[in-house]
């Protein structure tokens, strides 16, 4: 029994540096996917953006359905509290350009995948909601809001 002692405290140790080694490498790890969705959105903005007016329909859908899951994914991963400032302002400067740039598309899109009979594998219900309650928040609260922010502000600097 004494030898049992005698080797938990290295054993709690061993298991608090671990622990901390992996929260840190959580922390880091989801900032740096927070700077790689806000950029990964970038590419196929510019590109819908650019060639609107030459696309054909197909080419237009397969782009918006594109930048749809990078709204998406970016949409549940600033939902994270442990998101640092600089990638939760890099993310959400990115998904308030590609929500105004798509409009009321993604929650629609998402919408008709959720009321389908033939659901995509590996997305149940539950996943859908979850998507959708973020992204029509992150439109509420990058749109919205900010909208009624700037009228604010110019109410303010008018008088």
């Amino acid at each position: 029994m004494d030898k049992l002692k005698n080797l938990l405290l290295p054993l709690a140790l061993i298991f608090g540096a671990i622990a901390v080694f992996e929260t840190g490498a959580r922390y880091g790890a989801s900032n740096m996917r927070a700077h790689a969705i806000a950029s990964e959105l970038q590419l196929p903005l510019s590109i819908y953006i650019a060639g609107q007016s030459t696309m054909d329909a197909a080419a237009k859908a397969q782009w918006a359905a594109i930048i749809d899951h990078g709204i998406a994914a970016g949409a549940i991963h600033r939902q994270l509290w442990y998101l640092n400032e600089e990638a939760k302002g890099q993310l959400d400067k990115a998904l308030s350009f590609a929500l105004s740039v798509r409009g009321d598309g993604t929650a629609k899109r998402y919408e008709l995948i959720a009321n389908s009979e033939d659901q995509p594998s590996g997305l149940s219900d539950t996943k859908l909601h979850e998507i959708q309650s973020a992204i029509n928040r992150a439109k509420v609260e990058l749109i919205d809001n900010a909208r009624k922010d700037d009228g604010v502000d110019q109410v303010k600097d008018s008088v």
